[in-house]
């Protein structure tokens, strides 16, 4: 159980990127299938969307490798899916709610970073295309730490970070980490922060390392303002 009183000294928010700040799942799975059909001739079936989505880019290289015939050096691959992926990227949308958040989280002078598995180019491509990235006191990618979520090494990387940059030492039960993937959601309760599991999709199983879960726009602001955004 989790008492008001430790919900009231949240001092610092960590967010996970992909699908949680931006809806970059479908841009992710666009980026692939154009690059693979126009430079290989390679039709990627709708069967690959959630594995495509689970991995990052290197990963999906290697697998499409060795399962669908892609013949291509690893890095030329990853520069042709990361030109797309920027050169659209003012496609991508903010989840709904996330304005609400930075900003309240921001002017409650509450310091906010990102700790994402994705690789820094794809990530900084979307942050900044929407204007996120100044609201952030740091932003960490897959390059920054060793392990991966659910591992909590992101996380533990991220609050030595936090530590450094303000100068104190930090408590991680006043640290709250809001992610849609549930496997991040166990990265931040593994390093022993509170934990908002801002699902995907309505349907998505939720984490049983959760503290707060929430689905829609209004129950996600709800949560913020009952919990963490207090006057």
């Amino acid at each position: 159980m989790i008492f008001m009183e430790s919900l009231m000294n949240i001092k610092y928010v960590f967010w996970d990127s992909d699908n949680t700040l931006v809806n970059t799942a479908l841009h992710h799975w666009n980026k692939h299938f154009n690059i693979l059909q126009n430079d290989y001739d390679i039709v990627l079936d709708e069967i690959y969307k959630t594995r495509v989505y689970e991995n990052n880019g290197g990963q999906n290289w290697e697998w499409m490798s060795h399962e669908i015939g892609l013949n291509e050096d690893k890095q030329v691959y990853l520069d042709k899916i990361d030109h797309w992926y920027s050169a659209n990227a003012t496609e991508i949308q903010l989840r709904p709610g996330i304005d609400f958040a930075l900003r309240n989280f921001r002017d409650r002078g509450i310091p906010q970073a990102v700790v994402s598995n994705g690789r820094r180019r794809s990530v900084m491509a979307a942050l900044k295309a929407k204007k996120l990235d100044e609201y952030f006191e740091f932003i960490l990618c897959k390059e920054d730490y060793d392990g991966r979520k659910p591992d909590p090494t992101p996380y533990l990387t991220a609050l030595k970070k936090m530590e450094t940059i303000k100068k104190t030492s930090i408590d991680s039960k006043n640290c709250l980490v809001i992610e849609d993937d549930p496997l991040g959601v166990h990265a931040g309760n593994a390093a022993g922060m509170l934990t908002l599991h801002r699902k995907l999709h309505e349907n998505q199983s939720t984490s049983s390392h959760a503290d707060f879960v929430a689905y829609e726009e209004e129950e996600f602001k709800a949560i913020l303002t009952r919990e963490f955004l207090h006057p």
